[in-house]
């Protein structure tokens, strides 16, 4: 049993000490995501007042931030340096010491008035992932530099499935401290994240260490302009596709749970239940693409992802009460994981070792910012309106989830045109 691990876990350049640091890192951001965002929502929309646009900002603003903060400072920065766990234990420790601060400001304005307590934790957020981006750009940077082209679907599958268990104990525990608001009032929540941080930037800095390089070669960042037309070409279709897909299937993740609280008077603990079947069902697609799936054709695999997108946010929108609601957080926690993995072996085939701080602040824009702007441009307008033309809040958030549907859809049709242009540079007969 002992040696079918090691073989499991074996890569070429990943040292099993880094797999283990990578793997607990990856437990401890899915535990904290878990415990803070999925309630954090809830309790701007119920508890604070915000509207379901107003709630969106919180991601919209803070993934502007962070996706600007990759693609301008933090990806042509580390291109130069080629740090890259430097880049993820510095991001994480700052994110964690900034969330002690947002606590301290966001209760100052709660005895004066709840609103702009809300907005208070919005803007903090957003300043905060200016600093916790380059923790993204880092370790999407380090997963490339460490493994082989087929090696990373498998690695990334591997990580999601510790993360799943780390997604549930967080939701669990999100569902036990939460108490309709009482969490994020007493700070016991923001201070518990901001540990959990600062303690992840501790286990990069133990366990993963950054390739030596030398010192021209550090200093050394070609343009952008001089990377292959065709490859730039194709490398953006893709992004494009991935942008309008991540913008569909995202952007219901928010108003998700403000839905299970309308539709179905789902409790703090069953909205943890929501969320912990969706991470067991990465859990579970995890350890199958982790295995023998690995080897799998990346682009057919991504768009099994999709087509779980679509179908899981489709039942949403159908599904005649909590119970049938689950079977949505199934289809959801499967894209969620296959998607990620997939896209990413994709991209990283594409990327040259040189370009991998700016492409991958790119690629990871696509997931960054669609969990915001898809929301507050796109389904929370559609839902805020429906509820001021006399619908009820469930039927609205309904029809906006068809919505993010019909976009997902668009969104495989231009991953398909991706793929061509991906077959005809790998033949060389790309001719614009």
């Amino acid at each position: 049993m002992a040696s079918r691990f090691s073989q499991i876990i074996r890569y070429d350049k990943l040292k099993s000490s880094e797999f283990l640091g990578l793997s607990t890192f990856q437990l401890l951001i899915f535990l904290r995501r878990s415990i803070f965002y999925t309630f954090i929502s809830i309790y701007l929309n119920v508890e604070l007042g915000l509207t379901t646009v107003e709630t969106t900002l919180m991601a919209t603003i803070g993934m502007v931030f962070n996706a600007g903060s990759q693609a301008f400072i933090w990806g042509p920065l580390l291109d130069k340096l080629k740090k890259t766990a430097a880049f993820v234990y510095v991001g994480e420790f700052a994110a964690g010491i900034g969330h002690f601060v947002i606590y301290w400001v966001y209760r100052y304005y709660l005895d004066i008035d709840h609103r702009y307590a809300g907005f208070a934790i919005i803007i903090g957020l957003s300043v905060i992932e200016s600093f916790w981006s380059a923790s993204n750009v880092g370790f999407s940077a380090l997963i490339s530099e460490k493994t082989s082209d087929n090696e990373r679907k498998k690695l990334m599958a591997q990580l999601s499935v510790v993360g799943g268990f780390g997604g549930i104990l967080g939701a669990t525990m999100g569902g036990q401290y939460y108490r309709g608001g009482l969490g994020f009032e007493t700070g016991w929540l923001f201070y518990f994240v901001g540990i959990v941080m600062i303690v992840s930037s501790l286990v990069v800095i133990i366990g993963i260490k950054d390739i030596k390089l030398g010192t021209k070669k550090n200093n050394q960042a070609p343009e952008l302009s001089e990377l292959n037309p065709n490859v730039r070409r194709t490398f953006y279709t893709f992004l494009l596709a991935l942008m309008i897909i991540n913008f569909g299937r995202n952007s219901i993740a928010l108003i998700s749970n403000l839905f299970l609280v309308a539709g179905f008077n789902a409790t703090d603990e069953q909205v943890a239940l929501f969320r912990n079947i969706a991470s067991g069902s990465t859990l579970v697609f995890g350890i199958i693409l982790g295995g023998r799936a690995s080897k799998f054709d990346d682009q057919k695999v991504l768009i099994v992802g999709v087509i779980c997108a679509i179908l899981g946010v489709g039942w949403l929108g159908l599904a005649p009460n909590f119970t049938f609601s689950l079977i949505t957080a199934a289809f959801i926690g499967a894209s969620q994981l296959i998607i990620n993995a997939s896209s990413y072996a994709v991209a990283a085939r594409l990327v040259p070792p040189e370009y991998r701080g700016r492409l991958f602040a790119y690629y990871n824009a696509t997931f960054f910012l669609s969990w915001g702007l898809g929301a507050t441009f796109f389904t929370a307008p559609i839902a805020d309106y429906l509820i001021n033309r006399g619908y009820s809040d469930a039927d609205a958030y309904r029809i906006s989830f068809i919505a993010a549907v019909l976009m997902t859809v668009v969104g495989l049709f231009v991953l398909f045109y991706s793929y061509r242009r991906i077959s005809c540079l790998e033949l060389d007969e790309c001719d614009d």
